[in-house]
């Protein structure tokens, strides 16, 4: 027995000490990931300085999912400056927008910035998630979803939490890079914890006959839902979501989980939703906030995935994932 005791030993501390170097790895590129883009967002909505900062983050060959815009860092310029020529009345020069971030999101070489923006004081304002991967300290793919500003909500929680909800409030509303209106992600919390419960918490509701069950483990006694479309708490949820579940089920409507980013007490999902009646799908981004081992808050953006895509890149997928059913590349039809 002691001759087998000392080799297994060593076997163990040799996997306990890959892990942690592993983790630590992880951890390095969390911390450079988070640098990059607290640096781009403050150059772009702090500093002003838009096409600067895709210069200097946007690798050449930048992968681009956004529908309306193309491959490769000149792609977002162009389409820009093409849709503020066309429509001046509604479209300032891009330095000009009026941006609040929500927060700001690192996890490996994922990073994330929620926010909601206006480009003229005729814009009503959409609230982003956007979505980067980071390679050698440049942006060399991107996701986002894109939802505008809702007139009409069904409960009280405000955009961005209260900071910057109509034009003239954001432009007042000072450095939301350097201190985000719905706050930085607790550093302290186990985010890997944190992942797994918002995981088991959506794994548990797609199950049929146990959504309610989900909702009354997973979410906190004084959950706060901010999403505009679902009355508020947790039974607010449960009386949204219950009269939708027959018919969804009858729909075939189907998860496809792309990404989830975990920071401290924030977890971030991004999905794609389809059924029968709709296989092109909707795009989501989801954001948990976790404390306690319970979901507090949930924000969403959600936006229906168009037929074009200028790049030819699918909306939620991979780089080398096919395009959307019913989609084509090249612009929307008529431009």
């Amino acid at each position: 027995m002691k001759r087998h005791f000392l080799p297994a030993l060593a076997a163990s501390l040799l996997l306990v000490s890959c892990a942690s170097e592993d983790s630590a790895q992880v951890e390095s590129q969390t911390e450079q990931s988070r640098a990059a883009i607290t640096d781009f967002a403050r150059m772009l909505i702090v500093e002003r300085k838009p096409f600067e900062a895709f210069a200097k983050y946007f690798a050449s060959d930048i992968i681009q999912h956004d529908p309306w815009i193309g491959d490769g860092n000149k792609g977002d310029e162009e389409f820009l400056e093409k849709r503020r020529k066309e429509n001046p009345e509604l479209f300032e020069a891009t330095e000009s927008y009026v941006n609040v971030v929500h927060n700001i999101l690192a996890d490996g070489d994922l990073v994330a910035v929620k926010s909601h923006v206006f480009t003229s004081p005729a814009d009503a304002g959409r609230v982003f998630v956007d979505i980067w991967r980071v390679k050698d300290g440049k942006f060399v793919e991107h996701w986002d979803v894109i939802q505008p500003i809702e007139a009409e909500r069904a409960n009280d929680g405000s955009v961005g939490c209260g900071v910057g909800g109509t034009y003239e409030a954001a432009r007042q509303a000072g450095d939301t890079v350097s201190d985000p209106a719905c706050g930085r992600p607790d550093r302290n919390a186990d985010k890997e914890a944190n992942r797994k419960l918002v995981r088991d918490y959506m794994a548990m509701g797609q199950q049929p006959g146990r959504l309610v069950e989900a909702i009354e483990t997973y979410l906190a006694d004084d959950f706060t839902q901010h999403s505009a479309h679902i009355p508020p708490g947790r039974q607010g949820l449960i009386d949204y979501m219950v009269p939708l579940q027959a018919g969804r089920r009858a729909d075939n409507r189907t998860h496809h989980f792309a990404r989830v980013l975990a920071d401290g007490d924030l977890v971030l999902v991004h999905r794609r939703v389809t059924s029968d009646s709709d296989p092109r799908g909707i795009a989501y981004a989801d954001l948990f906030r976790v404390r306690n081992g319970k979901i507090t808050d949930h924000w969403d953006v959600i936006q229906p995935i168009p037929e074009f895509s200028v790049s030819g890149r699918s909306m939620v997928g991979g780089p080398d994932d096919p395009l959307e059913p019913g989609r084509y590349r090249g612009a929307p039809r008529g431009e």
